[in-house]
């Protein structure tokens, strides 16, 4: 990678690719839908939905990276926020393969987010790329997803689509969720707690992304670490660090159900074991291969 346009670079996975690649001296230009968002690199107001786009040279572009999509687990699944949720993943990616279209500009790589929600919430077989989607409103979303991103097979030479998991990162998400409640000794685990949690450091997750585009790779990866572990195991370890009791009590899926509603609870019990060996067969090397390495490194 030599010039890179992001779509979605102000979260918690694309700030880190941004600073990183701004290490490498990589030439970025971001498209934000922010006014007034400051960054490490050059940034472009833009609106998927109001059909706004700035006036750039796309044919500057080796890469071009999608990460835009408002937060699964933020909010309530009402009609309102599954609109939402649809419209921030489908919008931008159609949007930008218009923009390239009407450019005729045949870019060398697209790289688009995806998610391992497209598998089944419980699955007690290993979960490779090739596997089942499950079926229900996320696995649909991202099927949607995915679909849109592989219209770029028609003007990109490559086009890759990672698949992320849980990603464990010190400036939120998953890991501060968890560690906020049992900080104030209130922590619980949702369900049994033997459900297991595939999840990736968003270091690696960077790496990977980094190393895909490098070595030319192309099609669907899991971003996912090679030992997923319990949720109940994670949760323990976790309090552990924190000098914390270990011991917390079970949240039974009636509860679930109640605080989250029928569908959001669903995320909280997802028991999935998703496969890395597609990505370790391209000669990546994880620097956190499993839960505990990540955690030491992210809980200070």
């Amino acid at each position: 990678m030599k010039s890179v346009l992001i779509a979605g670079g102000s979260g918690m996975i694309g700030s880190k690719l941004i600073k990183k690649l701004k290490q490498k001296n990589i030439n970025i230009v971001l498209l934000s839908t922010k006014t007034n968002y400051k960054s490490l690199t050059n940034s472009y107001y833009w609106n998927p939905d109001q059909k706004n786009f700035p006036e750039i040279d796309l044919s500057q572009f080796d890469t071009c990276i999608n990460l835009c999509g408002a937060g699964i687990f933020d909010q309530n699944f009402t009609p309102q926020r599954k609109k939402i949720l649809y419209d921030s993943r489908i919008h931008p990616i159609d949007f930008l393969y218009e923009q390239f279209l009407k450019a005729k500009v045949k870019l060398p790589c697209f790289i688009s987010g995806s998610a391992t929600g497209i598998y089944p919430n419980i699955c007690l077989n290993e979960l490779s790329e090739n596997s089942t989607h499950g079926d229900g409103f996320i696995p649909n979303l991202v099927e949607t997803w995915e679909e849109s991103a592989l219209k770029f097979n028609n003007i990109a030479d490559r086009t890759i689509i990672i698949r992320t998991g849980i990603v464990f990162s010190d400036s939120g998400g998953f890991v501060q969720q968890i560690s906020k409640p049992i900080k104030y000794f209130a922590g619980a685990i949702p369900g049994s707690g033997k459900q297991y949690v595939s999840w990736i450091h968003v270091d690696d997750w960077v790496e990977l992304l980094i190393h895909l585009a490098d070595k030319n790779e192309q099609g669907l990866f899991n971003a996912t670490a090679p030992e997923p572990e319990t949720l109940e195991n994670i949760s323990q370890f976790i309090a552990k660090k924190m000098h914390r009791p270990g011991f917390m009590p079970h949240l039974p899926v009636w509860l679930l159900k109640l605080i989250f509603g029928k569908e959001r609870h669903e995320l909280l019990l997802t028991d999935q074991k998703v496969s890395a060996q597609k990505v370790l067969e391209t000669g990546f090397k994880f620097q956190f291969p499993n839960y505990q390495s990540a955690l030491n490194d992210i809980i200070k």
